[in-house]
């Protein structure tokens, strides 16, 4: 197995799988070395995760906008994005309701 990488077919793909595993390997060691690490490198290593995470949410949002400017998909994705804001919604109000009821039934169970 290599893992050599090929600079010429480097692509947005294998930045972002790099970006991840490093701020998950942050992630990973402060949550496991808390006890031996001091305060400072566990802090410097939560803002280097945070920072590699908030990098890949960016060069993400960049590479979609592309892609979708590029297969002229603007308005499949704007209702793509309307339906789903409808179906989150439809969803909240239905558990908000759900826990009211939850609520006047256990009212009316102790009075």
């Amino acid at each position: 197995m290599r893992f050599e990488i090929d600079e010429e077919h480097f692509t947005v793909t294998n930045l972002l799988i790099l970006l991840i595993s490093w701020s998950n390997t942050c992630y990973l060691l402060v949550l496991f070395l808390r006890s031996w690490l001091p305060v400072l490198i566990s802090t410097l290593l939560i803002i280097t995760g945070l920072v590699l995470t908030v990098a890949m949410v960016i060069i993400t949002i960049y590479v979609s906008i592309r892609w979708i400017k590029h297969h002229k998909l603007g308005l499949w994705v704007l209702i793509g994005i309307v339906i789903l804001f409808i179906i989150s919604w439809s969803f909240e109000a239905t558990v908000k309701k759900i826990f009211f009821e939850q609520q006047v039934y256990e009212y009316d169970q102790v009075y």
